[in-house]
């Protein structure tokens, strides 16, 4: 019986054994049984390899200010599972989250005993999202960003109003392929026959993109082709033009740190863009100006405490690390401090080098999940020596605090669910 809060939790939980499912059959069946809740809620579907969650928060923020009820699904966000969903950036109620789960959870048990196959834990958020947005709490559109890849990713059963891709690198090979073509195939799963593709791809994805869009008679919005956009950067803020035939902007201040910020918040207004000549979307400049300027997101290089500063970032890929670090070379007269910690799939003997252009101070640390990166494993990368591997990295964080400088910076960095978790026990 699911019947208080905790019952549901619980029950979410209770589809982590089903570990990660790679197809659609078990959503497809389950949207079918719920009446297709994914068919009665306009959405704009967000994929890419970094990048996605800015993207859709710049997307989100723009359209609120426009007056719409605005939903996001995100995967995957620190707190709650629940609030992964939103509307107009409120998370999803405790009282809404149990509600769904008990309208929807006899039709998840009919499809795995149908299928003989069990829903994953993903799946199944996914699942409440679509049933949230379509039956409960009903929006004008919502914004779906994928867990995984594309094509077979849970969010793929949707006909979006446009998709969009961020960018492909290196991620997430056992499932999605070792080249960055095969990668890119796999992103690419979300262009649908006849919906338009927005990127900001570049090289050897961008050509898979543009033929995949060519098979799908989808057209292909190429950011960099599409768009002029520049930043600036002013005592720590960071402002942005943008300039197409039809939008001029200029001076937007953006609060999320990191010049590729400037990339995301320009795909996004494109996508904006878009929606507003085909779908009468009206988006007035001060609205995109406002929507940009007020847009953030926890752990994108978000500053948790000062004097001395801890900041956590979500870098948990090679080209993720390749951004902090060049957001990071502005602060060369200062002292920086790393603690890193990784999921045990990641390439994790790339991201430590990169760390070493803007410190020697790299210390790394480990978590409660099946698949963080052992400790005891950094001993095997001939930079990192005992002194450097923490078992303990709430108490060694307090530590470094008490006794850093005024001006000293701490980088608490990596997997999502080990910055989640530090920037909890670090606020209490």
């Amino acid at each position: 019986m699911i019947i208080t809060y905790m019952d549901a939790v619980s029950y979410l939980h209770s589809k982590k054994n089903a570990g990660i499912r790679f197809d659609l059959q078990r959503m497809e069946l389950l949207m079918e049984k719920l009446r297709h809740p994914e068919r009665k809620v306009k959405t704009i579907h967000v994929a890419g390899t970094n990048g996605k969650g800015s993207t859709v928060t710049y997307i989100r923020s723009i359209l609120e200010e426009t007056g719409l009820f605005v939903g996001t699904y995100m995967t995957p966000v620190f707190g709650e599972e629940r609030e992964q969903i939103a509307i107009n950036n409120v998370p999803m109620s405790e009282e809404d989250f149990l509600l769904v789960i008990q309208e929807i959870h006899e039709s998840v048990e009919e499809t795995e005993k149908e299928l003989q196959d069990k829903v994953s834990e993903f799946e199944l958020m996914t699942t409440i999202a679509y049933y949230y947005f379509s039956y409960k709490k009903p929006v004008d559109i919502a914004v779906i960003e994928t867990g995984m890849g594309g094509r077979n990713d849970a969010t793929n059963v949707i006909l979006p109003l446009v998709s969009v891709i961020t960018n492909v690198n290196y991620d997430h090979q056992a499932f999605l392929g070792n080249s960055i073509e095969e990668i890119a195939s796999e992103k690419a799963g979300i262009i649908k026959p006849g919906i338009p593709i927005m990127t900001s791809c570049t090289d050897a994805p961008l050509n898979v993109l543009q033929e995949e869009a060519k098979k799908k008679k989808s057209t292909l919005y190429s950011l960099f082709d599409r768009a002029t956009f520049e930043t600036a950067n002013d005592n720590g803020v960071q402002t942005l033009s943008y300039n197409t035939p039809y939008r001029q902007l200029s001076n937007i201040r953006l609060c999320m740190k990191g010049k590729h910020q400037a990339i995301n918040a320009a795909l996004a207004i494109m996508t904006v863009d878009y929606l507003h000549q085909f779908y009468a979307v009206l988006v007035e400049n001060e609205q995109i100006i406002t929507g940009l300027s007020r847009a953030t997101l926890e752990g994108r290089l978000e500053i948790i405490r000062k004097d001395p500063t801890i900041i956590i970032d979500t870098a948990h890929n090679p080209d993720a690390v390749k951004k902090t670090v060049e957001t990071f070379q502005q602060f060369d007269d200062k002292r920086v401090d790393i603690l890193f910690a990784a999921m045990k799939d990641k390439k994790v003997e790339e991201m430590l080098p990169l760390f070493e252009a803007i410190t020697p101070n790299v210390f790394v640390t480990s978590f409660e999940a099946e698949r963080a990166f052992p400790l005891d494993e950094f001993k095997k990368f001939p930079t990192i020596g005992n002194e450097h591997m923490i078992e303990q990295p709430v108490q060694w964080v307090k530590t470094w605090h008490d006794q850093a400088k005024r001006d000293d910076i701490l980088l608490i960095t990596g997997s999502h669910f080990f910055v989640g978790e530090m920037k909890k026990k670090l606020m209490i």
